[in-house]
């Protein structure tokens, strides 16, 4: 009798991808000199989707997109096809096949994304998956592919293989990863007490494992296939299907200008020559553990800078603090915006000013570019310029390769007000019911962490006033912690407020 598949065994915990979101790969690619087709009837492929999270999310969000995954395990399969018969999609199927079989339909897609897969099977399964993204990819189409690099990985593969070698006498996952743990404990119990600055990178990685959760810690770390490369080696294996490097998904690890001035200028030569080496001697000096790369079957070379004309078809989000309050918006004034990861920049320009504060306003909110000059130049008390368009242009790509605000190539659809009978997204309803964290319209995760939370979630289905959600309420609490009727009013508004604001009412 076979062997169990390890996926089916234990549950790959999976979640919605912002980076994998077709309004991403379109924003990214346009940026890039690709043209990438519109997102709101897009086709789009995810191989390896596990249960379909990412998918299921995707196709409710685009519902006049098409949706498709594949994958092995057939017990992830029916997990999300339960999930898609609840919500009623009709855009969006999953099918249980291995991908070195799937026969793909006539019709292409346009984008095709695999994450956390290529690294993780074998070497022919890895020729099968880049020919398979090969052919399902129209000239003008997208792919995606994530996978371990070198030389960051080079510290993560030692630690893989001691992990490996202690567990190699236990079969079943549960006491495997068990005794992982407590290996890893064990390892970090005996690191000096005294701080060691050679063993800290080491320290940080064992830290960062013992945090793991445990599915991943199974089918990633202990797993017997776990093959990092070196970026030019993923590109010259992608070329032998036809495909190219567009960028990468997170535009902040293409960018030089956080580099001492010398370096950035030799990478920067680089680039002039040829991107992929550029590409690989950032890997190197950041010591890159991970990709996120998107590639093209239409024969171009990849651009050296985003293109700022691009922006005019995308919308933008952030929220850049200012080193001021209020903004000074007079010009020749210089103001630093920046944000809590360290990114900053400083303007003098008042249309950049005044649009980094719409953006600020409205965060995290997603507003189109043609609106945003309009409500830059409205705070100015002028109409805007055609010099107004180019510098917001200009700025937009500065603050975005730095990480001080998004681009996307989709606004999604959901009420930033309250209604009288409040709904929230149905999906993020289903998903609160069996853990602590709903999905946004935005793609992004909202905690609910305990009984009362969750079940006010479960009473915005659109039947109930705010006095019925709150009566209601009072059962979800123990009587001795029940919070008297004006505090728990108060609470239910002020929750409402939040997931309006954060994407999660629709209605």
């Amino acid at each position: 009798m076979p062997e169990p598949f390890s996926y089916d065994v234990v549950e790959y915990p999976s979640a919605p991808l912002p980076q994998m979101h077709p309004g991403h790969l379109f924003a990214v690619a346009r940026l890039y000199g690709f043209d990438a087709a519109p997102v709101e009837r897009c086709r789009y492929l995810e191989i390896g989707c596990g249960g379909g999270t990412h998918l299921i999310a995707c196709a409710y969000g685009v519902p006049d997109a098409t949706f498709v995954g594949i994958d092995l395990s057939s017990a992830a399969i029916d997990r999300g096809n339960r999930m898609i018969a609840e919500l009623g999609l009709p855009n969006v199927t999953l099918h249980a096949a291995d991908l070195t079989r799937w026969e793909p339909p006539d019709q292409r897609f346009d984008y095709v994304v695999s994450h956390g897969l290529y690294s993780w099977v074998p070497a022919r399964v890895r020729d099968a998956l880049l020919g398979l993204v090969a052919r399902c990819l129209p000239p003008t189409g997208v792919g995606y592919v994530s996978y371990n690099v070198y030389p960051g990985c080079f510290l993560r593969r030692m630690v893989w293989e001691m992990m490996r070698h202690h567990t190699a006498g236990f079969d079943d996952p549960r006491q495997k990863t068990e005794q992982a743990i407590e290996f890893v404990n064990f390892l970090a119990a005996g690191q000096p007490a005294k701080p060691d600055p050679g063993l800290a990178a080491f320290a940080k990685e064992l830290n960062d494992i013992k945090e793991r959760n445990t599915g991943l810690l199974y089918h990633d770390d202990l797993c017997e296939t776990n093959e990092p490369v070196y970026f030019h080696q993923f590109a010259a294996h992608a070329g032998r299907f036809g495909l190219r490097f567009v960028a990468e998904a997170d535009p902040m690890v293409m960018a030089t200008r956080a580099m001492p001035p010398p370096v950035a200028h030799v990478l920067d030569g680089m680039a002039e020559q040829d991107v992929l080496d550029k590409e690989q001697y950032l890997d190197f000096l950041r010591l890159r553990r991970f990709r996120q790369t998107l590639v093209s079957t239409d024969g171009r070379a990849p651009r050296k800078e985003p293109d700022p004309a691009a922006v005019s078809v995308l919308a933008a989000s952030g929220r850049p603090k200012a080193d001021s309050d209020p903004v000074d918006l007079s010009p020749g004034v210089g103001v630093t915006f920046s944000t809590g990861a360290g990114a900053a920049i400083r303007t003098d320009s008042d249309i950049a000013k005044a649009a980094l504060t719409v953006l600020t306003r409205r965060w995290p909110g997603r507003v189109w570019f043609r609106d945003l000059v309009g409500l830059a130049a409205r705070d100015l008390r002028r109409e805007p310029t055609p010099a107004d368009t180019d510098t917001l242009a200009d700025l937009m790509v500065r603050v975005w390769t730095n990480g001080l605000v998004e681009l996307h190539g989709h606004v999604p659809r959901y009420v930033e007000v309250v209604s009288e009978r409040p709904v929230a997204s149905p999906l993020a309803r289903i998903q609160a019911r069996t853990g602590p964290l709903a999905v946004t319209m935005l793609l992004t995760p909202m905690l609910f962490d305990d009984a009362p939370s969750r079940r006010m979630l479960q009473l915005l289905d659109g039947t109930r006033t705010r006095e019925q959600i709150a009566e209601e309420m009072e059962s979800a609490f123990a009587p001795e912690s029940r919070p008297d009727p004006a505090a728990l009013r108060a609470g239910i508004d002020q929750r409402l407020e939040r997931m309006a604001r954060g994407g999660l009412l629709v209605g």
